[in-house]
């Protein structure tokens, strides 16, 4: 068990980080604030090379402390994946409004199907 502690050492920090992240991140989602998520995004990719070069640099022992902190983040990410997915489809839904509304502002009515009205 030699191992562990240098596991912890270099995965705890960064999984910390990481959870932190999420965390952050998932309360700006549910709290439906208007956020850029680019830096979100460019915290996540970093915490994640941190990540895998931690592990490729410590065995496999792991301490129960950071066991705890891997069942956190598969919590912290399920959630975080369906809070993503809730704001993808809003801003799905708000673009296909504004296509809707760009394209209604472009039509001056000629091929429109309104019935018993006429241009001329």
């Amino acid at each position: 068990m030699s191992s562990a502690p240098s596991a912890d050492a270099a995965l705890g920090p960064a999984l910390g980080k990481l959870i932190a992240t999420l965390e952050e991140e998932n309360a700006v989602l549910a709290e439906q604030k208007f956020v850029s998520h680019a830096a979100y995004t460019d915290r996540k990719n970093q915490t994640l090379r941190e990540l895998m070069a931690a592990q490729r640099k410590e065995g496999t022992a792991m301490s129960t402390e950071l066991r705890l902190q891997l069942q956190k983040l598969a919590v912290v990410l399920r959630e975080n994946a369906r809070l993503l997915k809730l704001h993808i489809a809003a801003v799905g839904e708000i673009s296909d409004i504004i296509v809707g509304s760009l394209r209604d502002a472009e039509s001056d009515g000629t091929y429109s199907r309104r019935s018993g009205t006429s241009r001329w």
